[in-house]
């Protein structure tokens, strides 16, 4: 069974973040300054690999990733600790953008946290393999599907323009995907490295039920 944590473990941290994307959506500029922009970031801002990933193309954008990042912080509440949750928040991001320098090389720009978000999704998904193996397992077959089919030329990434100002970029959900399941699998192998024998207790999740 999962430790049992209280949903405003974290609720706060989310909703920080909501409030980030909103106030850097709404400040004149800030998209600009901190977009991912493959020439800036070749002249030498390499702060953009980061900060990329927290501003969007507008208000709407910010919106639905907000949206999307207090829904995985009530979902996942009993599977990833604080730590664990801005592990990846705070790691995603540059793995992400390192993935879209190698493989996007004619890409301009890119702006958006759906990319961590789908990091976010794939470690909690794998943190519930302990408590629910089956349901872990079918969530993960329905994810890995989408990512396949985002890479084809059935997906169409321009589906969202009239909304968000912009194109969807499924290599950013790859990378994100790729790097939360990285970060997933450690995490299980760190917990089973460090379970005290015979006790049944693990530092990450605490006391076996």
């Amino acid at each position: 069974m999962p430790n049992s944590r209280s949903t405003s473990a974290l609720l706060p941290s989310a909703l920080a973040l909501v409030t980030m994307f909103l106030v850097l959506a709404l400040l004149p500029g800030a998209g600009e300054a901190l977009r991912y922009q493959r020439q800036a970031i070749g002249g030498g801002e390499l702060w953009r690999l980061f900060s990329g990933h927290f501003v969007h193309l507008n208000l709407a954008h910010a919106l639905l990733n907000g949206a999307g990042t207090l829904m995985l912080g009530v979902i996942f509440y009993r599977e990833i600790s604080l730590r664990q949750w801005w592990m990846v928040v705070l790691s995603a991001p540059l793995a992400i953008s390192l993935g879209l320098w190698l493989r996007d090389s004619p890409m301009f720009s890119y702006a958006g946290f759906s990319g961590v978000l789908h990091a976010l999704l794939y470690f909690g998904v794998l943190r519930m393999v302990r408590s629910a193996p089956w349901l872990a397992g079918v969530v993960l077959v329905l994810l890995a599907g989408r990512q396949i089919w985002e890479q084809t030329a059935a997906y169409d990434p321009d589906y969202l323009r009239g909304l968000i100002g912009g194109r969807v970029m499924p290599d950013a959900h790859l990378f994100g995907a790729l790097a939360g399941g990285v970060l997933g699998a450690w995490s299980l192998w760190r917990d089973r490295l460090h379970k005290a024998p015979g006790t049944g207790y693990s530092p990450e999740t605490g006391p076996d039920a």
